[in-house]
Parts: C-alpha cells; structure tokens; sequence
C-alpha cells in the first residue's frame, strides 16, 4: 500500500497563549509524523514561543503576519496577555484586519488544510472558495461544547440561571454545570463588542462551517460527552486529539536551580501549586485574602506570578479548602482521583494514538478531496 502523501497544514490560534502553546503543541505532534506545518500569528507572539525541538524545527514554518493597528489597542499589544480584559475586543479587532493577509498567504501557499481557532468568523467561506479542507480545533473540553450546540436547535440557554444546570440533552446522569459567576462571563460573550461581532457569533460560524472538529480531550475522561458531541448534536466528524500537555522545555533560568533546590526539601505530595493564569484579575484586596489562605493552610506552596492578575478568593476558605484535599481523610477521594488523572495526562503512548487517528484523519479526507 502506498504512503500517504506528506501534507502541508497551516495552523492559525487566536492570539491567546492559553491557544497558541496547545495549538503550537498540536502542531509539534502533526510535523512528527513527517508532514509541513505552517504556523501563523504575528510577529510578536512568535518571538515569544517555546523554542522548537530540532527534531521537528525543519518542518515547522513559523508565519509572522503584522497585527493591523486600531484605534485603542496599545502599540505591541498582540496577545490578550499585553491588555486588560477591557481591550481584549479591540484586540479581536485587529485580530479580524487579518483576514487580507491571511488570505494572500493561503492563496500563495496552497496548504492541504487549515487548522483553525474560534475567532476567525470570515475563514471558512475564504478556505472553501481556495479549495482548503479546514478543520476547527477547540482548546474547550467537549462538555463544554455540548452546553453550546443545541440538539434541534430547541430550548437555548436565555439567561445565566439556565447553565447552572446540565442541558436537556445531555442523555446522561452528570453534574457538570456552570457556577453563577461563570455563567454571566458566558453571558457576556452574547454581547456584541467592540470588534463589531459577538464572541457565541464567531463560535457558532466557524464551528457550523468547520470540515472537522478536533477538540482538545480523550475519551478515557469525556468519552459520553465526545459521542454525545459527535453522535447527535454536531453533524461533521468529531476527533478527541488528547490533552497536549505542554512538553518539557530546557531552560537557561538559573532560577530554576533554586526552585528545584527547594521542591527537592518538600515532603512528597506536599507542595499546592498556584497559578491564575494571565488573564484574571483579582483585585488587591482578593489578591491578599489568597495569599493568607495560602499561608493559613500551613502547606508549602508554589505560586506562579506573571503579574496581579478576577476571581475572588476568601482567606479562611482556601486554607480549609486546601487543607480538606492534601491532609484530611474526607479529602482522600480529590487525592485518588488525581492520582488516577496524572496517569491518563502522562501516558505518551496514549496521546500519540490519538495524534495517529487525527492525522489519518487529515490524510485521507486530503485524498477524498483532492
């Protein structure tokens, strides 16, 4: 049987490093199997990738295309890290003035696919029209998505009250939902912004116009979700592609030394890792009341500032909080549960099968096509 040809993939995140680093991830594993990634954002956010691994760096083309500049969004600000979340829609803003270049590049380039993120409303119409199969992948769980696709189209969420329960179409048990606070952040994507579109505007199009949809999970954790996802509510293939953790990177930081100097003094299974990501904002005062929690608790701990960054924290409540899943007996249940977790996040093997499903995927439907 003849080799499938080597294909050419462009991969195109939103300019989100919580997007771009799975995204980057995803690609590293498609250019292992021997085919050409091209990979797009601006000029900025390449220079502040991971550096490539030489194993895969040749067939890996990193593609700088300018971010166009808006009224409102700050010089060099090319990534929701660079602006508060209150500028972020005039990031989606320029974010959309990519659609000419982008176009040229694709046009020029002629890629077997384009894999893409939520953001690009305008990409899939230009991709059919050059002949480009394209492929949306969803760095959200396929929970998630099932809270969003609407089996019949029937019974949509019309207030935040409504996703603090699982859907009606979810056929079975789970308690999966969103809180209050999370389900008026949803809420908000609604809205039209500044970038002249809604955010539920841009998922719904490109995920209703998407060849595929790879979504960033396993079956071994969401499997009901994934058939669920897959089987009834999305009538285009559904393709779990693992969970991508992010591979080891050598670091030249001489700080790292000290930090393994003092992880290697802890007790094993002590340490509580923090980070908030650089997208939240607590304020001063919710800043303080964690990091007493923190202290409260009498763990070690590890917290991973990028800078001061909504979610509100209550003192008394992170200590026993913590206290409850590292010490206490009543806790040993979040303990065995992570344990059984870190398994399924740390099998290789496991995340390589997927990557070799996803790309037969992409090879043959590359065949049927062209």
């Amino acid at each position: 049987m003849a080799e499938p040809k080597k294909l050419h993939i462009a991969m195109f995140p939103w300019l989100a490093f919580g997007h771009i680093i799975p995204f980057l991830e995803l690609g590293k594993l498609i250019a292992r199997k021997g085919h050409h990634v091209s990979f797009i954002s601006t000029p900025r956010n390449i220079e502040r990738l991971p550096k490539i691994p030489p194993d895969v760096a040749p067939l890996i083309t990193l593609v700088k295309l300018p971010l166009p500049h808006v009224e409102n969004l700050p010089e060099n600000a090319e990534a929701t890290t660079d602006v508060p979340h209150h500028i972020i829609p005039y990031l989606k803003k320029a974010h959309d003035g990519l659609e000419k270049p982008l176009s040229h590049f694709l046009e020029s380039s002629s890629p077997d696919w384009i894999i893409h993120d939520f953001a690009p409303h305008w990409l899939p119409p230009i991709a059919t029209k050059l002949g480009i199969s394209h492929a949306f992948f969803s760095i959200f769980k396929a929970s998630t998505l099932c809270f969003f696709l609407i089996k019949d189209a029937q019974d949509p969420p019309t207030k935040p009250e409504h996703l603090l329960v699982p859907p009606k179409w979810v056929p079975f048990p789970t308690k999966i939902a969103f809180r209050l606070f999370e389900a008026k952040k949803i809420f908000d994507t609604h809205e039209e912004n500044a970038s002249g579109v809604t955010d539920m505007f841009r998922f719904m199009t490109v995920i209703q116009g998407t060849k595929a949809l790879a979504v960033r999970t396993c079956m071994e954790i969401e499997g009901e979700w994934v058939n669920l996802l897959g089987g009834e509510l999305h009538n285009t293939p559904v393709i779990p592609v693992s969970l991508l953790p992010p591979s080891a990177q050598e670091s030249n930081d001489s700080s790292w030394d000290t930090i393994d100097e003092w992880l290697n003094k802890q007790e094993k299974e002590s340490v509580v890792y923090i980070a908030l990501g650089s997208e939240v904002e607590p304020s001063q005062e919710d800043f303080n009341e964690l990091a007493f929690g923190l202290e409260q608790s009498g763990l070690p701990f590890f917290w991973a500032l990028r800078k001061r960054s909504g979610s509100v924290a209550v003192e008394d409540s992170v200590a026993q909080t913590l206290t409850l899943v590292m010490k206490d007996e009543e806790g040993k249940i979040y303990r065995d549960k992570a344990k059984e977790m870190s398994t399924i996040f740390a099998d290789e093997d496991l995340q390589y099968r997927y990557i070799d499903k996803f790309v037969e995927f992409l090879e043959h439907q590359s065949h049927v096509h062209r």
